[in-house]
């Protein structure tokens, strides 16, 4: 019997049965490929092919009321990598991290992170320097995969003028990327943080674009790609605001680098605002490339606070200013009339065990309403507070705006503090606070707390006869259709009457006019302003200094309020300043002109018409 022939017949047989499963199995393999996965390997291979770089949309400009350009954009460039054509990370990012200045381990984890858009530049430094773009670009060769775009920096004004108002730019992060990736945003973009970069980045951004490359195996670039048409990109809109830049410019100054504190200006027939001054400030410029770490740790550990939106994050206690509104809310209650006197300010008033001091040590004596506003007299509003009490006080308090928010179109706004009784039974039990606090209440002490914002919209309304407007910032925008308009919006009239309206305007007409007055140097010349002065305790300092004001008394134009921290009595610091902020703005709209004085002849020529 011959088994070894079996044998090696039938290796044979199985060996050739192998090798055929393994040729049919390959057949059926390419078959697959090139049928069912072919669009797959052809995306592949195009996209070893293409290089998408994205054309950043223009960023909108931003102008005053006036036409004045406060933002622009500038050139700059952004050093950027193509994750698929970088062969070795950590010779790269070596090499890399010296000549922009980023540590290697940042560089490694940005592109780390972008591993599921191999094909996507990711931006490794904004705003490079032109020396560093020279030296990238000459020797390309030694840095595999980096990629030098074209971009737009923010041009801000000098100084940190109207930095809280304008706000800034920065990157956008890996877990805002993640909800925002299918709103047109990319690793690196830039997103307003403050102000109206943030307020209107939808409008201001714009739509990217997108460019095609052919690139070698290699990474070099062959040219236009001509399969894809490129994607033009959509500007963003221009934006004119509010603000008169001049009258801006202004107080700032008048405010200087010493002072810190607040400055809103009005129009009281709109609610746009003209100025929105808050000192101390920053350089938003610092911003437009990366924020270094002595920068950042320079302003957020600043003591004086720069970074903080006096005009509408900070709350303070609103000091006399706040009468009107005490006196306001006692008039349309029935609670005192013009001619209600209480018992004779002789610089104190005893309640309880406790005396209550008034400014003027040795008394005002008995006044009458008005004369009682004039004046600031203490220990007429510990008197009228007491017959008002808490219940009304909060109840007017919130209707005329205070202890929420008023809508401005700017984030972080505040809304202050309105204490009620819910408020004080929480804070001390149920009917155990002291009822000594309505006197600390009634003249803007204690815990009542406002921003500058709501002062100035409050004094708007009363000087227009009553009715608060939304404050907002933008004026308008250009778009590809034209021009868009923002229309007033009334937010809610006063509560109180017509008469007594009337009755709160003299008064206020009387603190700068008056004989009794506090605040005569607010008085300008070819105008007759009306406001109210306000020297508020400060627990962890020197009083601030208030003054709120509107002019012309009759028909105003502006309003303005104005604090200053730490700095003492509002009628001998605060006033002048807003003074000088009502005839320079009332002056550039013509309300105020200065009459030309007759030139006396010249000596030796006789005048042929006396």
């Amino acid at each position: 019997m011959n088994t070894g022939g079996y044998s090696r017949a039938l290796r044979a047989n199985l060996l050739a049965g192998f090798l055929l499963t393994i040729i049919i199995l390959l057949i059926v393999r390419m078959f697959y490929m090139q049928t069912f996965q072919h669009k797959a390997y052809l995306e592949v291979s195009e996209e070893n092919r293409i290089r998408v770089v994205p054309e950043i949309a223009v960023r909108g400009r931003v102008f005053d009321r006036n036409g004045k350009l406060l933002i622009d954009n500038r050139p700059s460039y952004v050093v950027a990598a193509v994750p698929n054509e970088i062969t070795n990370l950590d010779a790269l990012s070596d090499k890399l991290s010296d000549l922009i200045g980023v540590p290697e381990e940042r560089i490694r984890k940005k592109i780390r992170n972008s591993r599921f858009r191999r094909y996507e530049p990711v931006r490794l430094k904004r705003d490079a320097p032109f020396d560093v773009v020279c030296r990238i670009e000459e020797a390309s060769d030694h840095y595999p995969g980096i990629v030098l775009q074209l971009d737009q920096s923010r041009n801000y004004p000098e100084h940190g003028s109207a930095a809280h108002l304008l706000g800034y730019l920065s990157e956008i992060t890996e877990k805002e990327l993640e909800k925002l990736r299918g709103k047109g945003f990319r690793s690196g973009s830039l997103m307003g943080r403050k102000g109206i970069e943030r307020s209107y980045d939808h409008y201001l951004r714009g739509v990217d674009g997108t460019k095609y490359l052919e690139v070698t195996a290699e990474g070099k670039i062959v040219g236009q790609l001509n399969e894809r048409a490129p994607i033009a990109p959509t500007p963003g809109f221009d934006l004119t605001l509010t603000i008169d830049d001049d009258l801006q410019l202004l107080g700032e100054a008048l405010l200087g680098d010493s002072l810190s504190g607040a400055i809103v200006a009005m129009n009281p027939n709109t609610g746009g605002i003209l100025a929105f001054v808050s000192q101390p400030s920053f350089d938003a410029n610092l911003f437009t490339g990366p924020l270094s770490t002595e920068d950042w740790n320079r302003l957020s550990t600043d003591q004086r606070h720069p970074l903080l939106n006096r005009c509408i994050q900070a709350t303070y206690p609103p000091g006399s200013i706040y009468k009107l509104i005490v006196a306001g809310a006692a008039l349309e209650s029935g609670t005192v009339t013009t001619e209600t006197r209480f018992l004779a300010c002789t610089g104190g008033y005893r309640y309880g065990n406790r005396v209550f001091r008034c400014h003027k040590l040795s008394g005002h004596g008995v006044l009458t309403l008005v004369d009682a506003i004039a004046a600031s007299c203490d220990v007429y509003f510990y008197q009228l507070g007491r017959k008002l009490g808490l219940e009304k006080f909060a109840e007017y308090s919130r209707a005329c705006g205070f202890g929420k928010q008023l809508g401005i179109d700017l984030n972080d706004e505040a809304a202050g503090l309105v204490p009620d009784v819910d408020y004080y039974n929480k804070r001390f039990g149920d009917g155990k606070w002291p009822k000594s606090l309505i006197l600390n209440l009634s003249i803007g002490q204690g815990e009542l707390l406002v921003t500058p914002l709501q002062m100035v919209s409050f004094f708007s309304a009363l000087g227009n006869g009553g009715t608060m407007f939304r404050p907002h910032v933008l004026k308008g925008m250009k778009t590809a259709e034209g021009e868009i308009s923002m229309d007033a919006e009334v937010i809610r009239k006063l509560p109180f009457s017509p008469e007594n309206i009337s009755i709160l305007q003299r008064a206020a007409f009387e603190v700068v006019n008056g004989k009794h007055g506090t605040a005569h140097r607010a008085q300008v010349k070819g105008t007759i302003v009306a406001g109210k002065t306000g020297t508020a305790q400060n627990p962890h300092g020197n009083e601030h200094a208030w003054f709120c004001a509107y002019a012309p008394a009759d028909n105003p134009k502006i309003a303005i309020a104005c604090i200053v921290e730490n700095a003492g009595h509002g009628g001998s610091v605060a006033a002048p300043i807003v003074a000088k902020m009502i005839e320079q703005y009332l002056r550039s709209i013509g309300i105020i002109q200065d009459i030309p004085q007759p030139v006396a002849p010249a000596k030796g020529i006789v005048n042929a018409n006396p």
